[in-house]
C-alpha cells in the first residue's frame, strides 16, 4: 500500500480526479440515481467489508454524481479493490503457513509417485481438497522410515493452510515437552485449549519413544479434546498394533487408538527409504520430495 502523502495522487488517478467532499462520512444514508449499477452496488459492500472507508466514501458521491461518470470510477476502483484484495489474501496464507511450524517446505504438488510406495494419486488430491478437515475426521499415515511420511504430512498441512484452515505441525515428542513446560508454568489448560482450537493439529514422528503414565494422559487428553470437532493428522512408523504397546499404561495407548482410528483416513506407505533415492551421494539432488 502506498504512504500516506501519496494518497491523494492514487485517489486522483483511480477517481479521474473527481473532487471529493472531505465532510463525507461512510454509513450515511445515500440517495442513488437509479441509473446506478448492481456493479457498483457490489463493490460498495465489498469496500466497507474491507474498511477501505476513503474509497467507500468516494464511490458513495460518485452513485449520486453523473451517472456517466460513474462506470470508469467502479472500474479504477475495483482494480484497486483486488489488488488489496490479493494482497491481504496472500498475507493471511503466510501467516497461517508461518503459525503452522512445518520444518520442511512441502507442496501436494511435490509429492513423488514414480516410486512404488502405495501412494494413489488420486487419493492424495482427494485428501488436499481438505474436507477431511471440514469434516473433522483424521489421517492416520504409516510406513517404513524413509518413506516419505513427513513430507506427505506437511503437504496435507500446507494443503489445510492454502485452503483458509488453521494448522500446528509438531513431533509428538516437542507436543509433549510443550505440554510438560505449560504444567510447570501453570499454563497447561490454555495450551491445551488453544489446541482445541487448532482445525487440523498434525503429529509427526509418533511412537519414536516410549510415553510414561504423565505423557499418555496428556496425549489422551488433547485427543480426546478434538474427537469428532476437530481433525488429527498422524504419521508413524509403527503399524497400527504396535500404537497400544508405546504407551506405559496401555488402557491408556488403547483409548488414544480407538478415539483416532475409527474416523480416520489410512494411507499405508511401503517400499525402501526415498533418502537413499534422493541423496546427493547418489546424484539425485539435494532436496528430497514425499
Amino acid at each position: 500500500m502506498s504512504s500516506f502523502k501519496n494518497a491523494p495522487d492514487i485517489m486522483g488517478e483511480a477517481l479521474g480526479r473527481l473532487p471529493i467532499n472531505p465532510q463525507a462520512r461512510v454509513g450515511k444514508v445515500v440517495k442513488m440515481s437509479p441509473e446506478a449499477p448492481d456493479r457498483a452496488r457490489r463493490l460498495l459492500d465489498k469496500l466497507k467489508a474491507m474498511r477501505l472507508s476513503g474509497m467507500a466514501a468516494a464511490l458513495e458521491e460518485a452513485m449520486v454524481g453523473s451517472p456517466a461518470r460513474l462506470l470508469p470510477v467502479v472500474q479504477q476502483l475495483e482494480i484497486l479493490v483486488a489488488r488489496e484484495d490479493a494482497t491481504r489474501t496472500q498475507g493471511r496464507l503466510r501467516a497461517r503457513i508461518r503459525k503452522a511450524g512445518l520444518r520442511v517446505e512441502a507442496t501436494i504438488e511435490g509429492v513423488d509417485y514414480n516410486h512404488p510406495r502405495n501412494l494413489d494419486r488420486a487419493r492424495v488430491t482427494e485428501l488436499a481438497a481438505c474436507a477431511w478437515v471440514t469434516q473433522g475426521s483424521n489421517v492416520i499415515i504409516t510406513g517404513h522410515i524413509g518413506a516419505g511420511k513427513t513430507y506427505l504430512a506437511s503437504a496435507l498441512t500446507h494443503a489445510a493452510c492454502v485452503r483458509g484452515h488453521r494448522a500446528l505441525y509438531r513431533r509428538l515428542p516437542d507436543l509433549l515437552r510443550e505440554l510438560a513446560e505449560a504444567r510447570a508454568k501453570r499454563g497447561l489448560e490454555k495450551y491445551m485449549e488453544a489446541l482445541r482450537r487448532i482445525d487440523l493439529l498434525s503429529l509427526d514422528d509418533w511412537g519414536l519413544e516410549m510415553l510414561d503414565h504423565q505423557q499418555g494422559i496428556d496425549l489422551l487428553e488433547v485427543i480426546e479434546g478434538r474427537d469428532g470437532a476437530k481433525s488429527t493428522l498422524v504419521a508413524s512408523c509403527l503399524p497400527l498394533n504396535g500404537w497400544v504397546r508405546f504407551t506405559e499404561n496401555h488402557t491408556i495407548g488403547e483409548a488414544i487408538l480407538d478415539r483416532l482410528v475409527h474416523n480416520a483416513h489410512q494411507i499405508n506407505l511401503q517400499g525402501d527409504s526415498l533418502r537413499k533415492e534422493y541423496s546427493p551421494l547418489r546424484g539425485g539432488g539435494s532436496e528430497q520430495s514425499g
